[in-house]
């Protein structure tokens, strides 16, 4: 069974496919003049633009009034991260948003974002099957897949396998066999068809066929699913966890928090004393990912015991025992984001430190949103929508977020150099995040002479070379609005390469 049969998003009456065929061939082709040999830039937002209309076009627009402006306004924000710069979230980002847009807009029938979301996701292994599938419905009902006709092509199978395999095995024991074939020149051949480009149609047809041409159910046969009974909705977690181990459960878990967040107050807030031998960055890193790792058990020890319709909702001992224990989460959570900075006071700031940083936060709000729930008694859906509301909002802004800009200041603003306190810049760490840290380490550029007099294996040793080796354009299609901002702060901000000093590098 196909993926394509296993899913809700097969229809019935077939519709006439010369529109959505003629759209596809033009998408293709706009593809293949937009992306195929180029580097991508601008060019992948005009495509999914494209590609969203020609999809409006094809199966029409169902909803009408503010949800229709709404739409499509959430359409064109999610193509300008891929503006802003091509990245693999930009990229995700955008092509889930122009996805959705059109499974949201032409949908018959009011759908949960849920479905949505897992219809978009799915398109790319959807897509072939579904061609494939329509494909053949079509000349059946041409009347040009006939029985007959099939039996005669799937007839050639077994004799042209068999024939291949004979004819390797003698290759293998006739020189003279193996001669002839190996005078065949295959790479001309292909050269010939081209397949490489041959291959980027066919990928970028089975990815953009399903919007093209949508097939989802009706609704009375979604409604034919049957639903699960209450019966079936108990388990057996209503014995294991049931008001008095769920009890017992919380009591211990909140001596264990409050314990370790008194040892936090005590040696992170307070400035305790360490023991010999630990300092507080040591103290900090120690502590920073693990308690994230325990905050999140605990998030999910809390929807556990909180189910709905739980044996656990209606206590009036485990309900203050939950929102004790979910403000200590958040506390830990606090606790952690500040072991990070202390860490990041003492070694730098990396990718790897700054994603831990966004991470937390959205740990913190995630802890808020469960107990916002519990006290106002708010279902799991909601919990669900705002908590994938929230992620959303902060996938999208990193799009926006220019890291290496940004890991370049915080590094040279707190470095021993420029500050006097803190840690040595690291060199090869900062020629490796590319070109957009330049601006940050020159502001303080007669500071760092070595910077541009050292070698180092990632990065060319001058500033020209650097930045031409990384910001010519080659084509407008690899337009992006933040290499744009680069290329006007060099155009605007000349600087002659400083001299190293005497005696040698500094």
């Amino acid at each position: 069974m196909s993926i394509a049969t296993t899913t809700n998003f097969e229809t019935a009456p077939a519709r006439p496919l010369a529109t959505p065929l003629m759209l596809t061939t033009g998408c293709v082709a706009l593809a293949d003049w937009l992306l195929y040999g180029w580097d991508v830039g601008i060019s992948l937002a005009l495509f999914l633009g494209v590609l969203g209309v020609a999809a409006l076009f094809s199966n029409r627009i169902h909803v009408s009034g503010k949800t229709r402006i709404a739409l499509l306004a959430i359409f064109i924000a999610g193509l300008l991260p891929l503006v802003e710069e091509v990245n693999f979230l930009s990229v995700c980002i955008a092509t889930l948003t122009t996805a959705m847009s059109v499974i949201a807009l032409t949908s018959r029938h009011a759908t949960s974002w849920q479905r949505q979301l897992f219809e978009a996701a799915t398109i790319p292994f959807r897509g072939a099957f579904q061609l494939a599938s329509e494909t053949i419905g079509a000349l059946r009902h041409m009347k040009l897949w006939t029985p007959a006709w099939l039996g005669w092509l799937v007839a050639w199978i077994v004799p042209l396998t068999v024939f291949a395999i004979f004819l390797t095995l003698f290759s293998s024991a006739n020189p003279l066999i193996e001669h002839r074939l190996m005078q065949i020149d295959f790479r001309a051949l292909l050269a010939l068809i081209n397949s490489w480009r041959l291959a980027f149609w066919v990928v970028v047809t089975c990815l953009i066929w399903p919007l093209i041409h949508r097939h989802i159910k009706s609704r009375h046969a979604r409604e034919a699913v049957p639903a699960p009974t209450g019966a079936a909705a108990a388990s057996d977690l209503d014995y294991l966890l049931g008001p008095l181990a769920i009890t017992r459960s919380l009591v211990l878990f909140n001596a264990l928090f409050a314990l370790q967040s008194a040892l936090d107050l005590t040696y992170l807030w307070g400035g305790a004393t360490l023991p010999d031998g630990m300092s507080y960055a040591s103290y900090a890193h120690r502590g920073a990912y693990p308690l994230i790792v325990t905050a999140l058990l605990a998030a999910g020890f809390v929807l556990i015991a909180m189910r709905p319709s739980g044996p656990a909702e209606q206590s009036r001992l485990i309900r203050p025992l939950v929102l004790i224990w979910i403000a200590q989460n958040i506390l830990l959570v606090i606790s952690s984001i500040f072991r990070l900075d202390l860490y990041i006071a003492a070694y730098s700031l990396t990718y790897l430190r700054l994603t831990a940083f966004i991470w937390m936060g959205l740990v913190a709000a995630g802890l808020v949103l469960i107990l916002a729930q519990i006290v106002l008694r708010k279902s799991t859906y909601w919990l669900l929508t705002t908590n994938a509301i929230a992620l959303a909002l902060v996938l999208y802004g990193c799009c926006f977020l220019n890291a290496p800009w940004l890991v370049a200041t915080y590094n040279v603003e707190h470095s021993r150099e420029v500050s006097g306190t803190g840690q040595n810049l690291d060199w090869r760490y900062l020629r490796c995040l590319g070109p957009q840290a330049l601006p940050a380490i020159e502001r303080h550029r007669e500071k760092f002479p070595q910077f541009w007099t050292s070698q180092c294996p990632c990065q060319t040793n001058t500033r020209e070379a650097f930045v031409s080796s990384t910001l010519v354009s080659k084509n407008w299609r690899d337009w992006s609005f933040r290499a744009w901002r680069l290329k006007q702060y060099f155009a605007n901000n000349p600087v002659n390469t400083p001299s190293p000093p005497a005696g040698g590098q500094g």
